[in-house]
């Protein structure tokens, strides 16, 4: 069992050294890595700045699966980011603004670091939350539903009209068996979501196959410890209903703001933004 940063004493103290791997993240991103099949000129590094106007901010109240949004943001079509086919008709497109920023800000980095392909949206909620079909949750502007990146396999990147289901060896499953699951982008795409400063993130579900392939990448490309243990942690395949083979669940943790109103649930991880309830925080482990 870790223990130090990894673990926080009843004392209700905040650990600080979860910081570490948002560094190394941001002190990596200073350069680009040329990518396979890649097109166009590099992003600029700088990152939008989505706060909304005084008196708009968006407000998550209740659970994941029973919750409402309030003033939430809609994720906008751009350069490095798009939305999945099937679900651009339904336009549920809506976070809170927290999530929409981590969401272009992932985005962002994974077309700056590994240019040529953008980053696929799925369903967040409604404008205003509450029950969306197809989903248990996704009720309260928290939770976001993202493709893979893929590639043919001569390595140029790929868009479907829905998510498809790749195997544990990155191959498409039929009828996509020529689509290929591309560890690059979707490993930096998970470092940054994992280690972001802003909105914190508590789960991405994805099939246990599929995490471990992101693993190896991280591992082959030398990923700093801490990252890599905060990956394990996250990325989680559910113990029932869909095993994510065909897409990522991210969900983040309330805004600090929101909090009495939103409520999280376990685990509340070393990076849980303020004091979790019982000031105890979970611990990782490693393997």
């Amino acid at each position: 069992m870790a223990r130090g940063w990894l673990q926080s004493r009843a004392t209700g103290r905040r650990p600080l050294r979860w910081l570490l791997p948002f560094a190394l993240v941001l002190w990596a991103g200073s350069g680009v890595s040329a990518s396979p099949g890649g097109q166009g000129r590099p992003l600029a590094a700088t990152e939008v700045n989505l706060r909304p106007p005084p008196g708009l901010r968006s407000r998550s109240l209740g659970a994941a699966h029973r919750g409402t949004l309030v003033n939430g943001m809609k994720v906008r079509e751009s350069a490095y980011l798009r939305y999945v086919g099937e679900y651009a008709r339904g336009g549920n497109f809506y976070g809170t603004w927290e999530l929409v920023q981590l969401l272009e800000r992932a985005a962002r980095r994974v077309a700056f670091r590994l240019p040529g392909a953008k980053l696929s949206i799925g369903e967040l909620s409604a404008q205003d939350g509450g029950r969306l079909d197809g989903h248990r949750s996704h009720r309260s502007g928290r939770d976001a539903d993202i493709g893979f990146y893929l590639t043919l396999p001569d390595g140029r990147p790929y868009y479907t009209h829905s998510f498809a289901d790749m195997d544990g060896r990155g191959r498409g499953m039929a009828p996509n068996g020529y689509l290929r699951f591309d560890d690059a982008r979707n490993w930096e795409l998970v470092a940054k979501l994992v280690t972001d400063g802003e909105a914190r993130v508590q789960y991405i579900f994805v099939s246990e196959p599929l995490k471990a392939r992101i693993l190896r990448e991280g591992e082959k490309r030398g990923a700093h410890r801490q990252v890599l243990e905060r990956v394990r942690a996250v990325l989680v395949e559910p113990n029932h209903g869909h095993p994510h083979q065909n897409h990522f669940h991210v969900r983040i943790y309330c805004a600090p703001a929101d909090r009495g109103r939103c409520e999280d649930r376990p685990p509340y991880w070393p990076w849980y933004p303020g004091s979790p309830p019982g000031g105890v925080y979970s611990t990782l482990s490693r393997p």
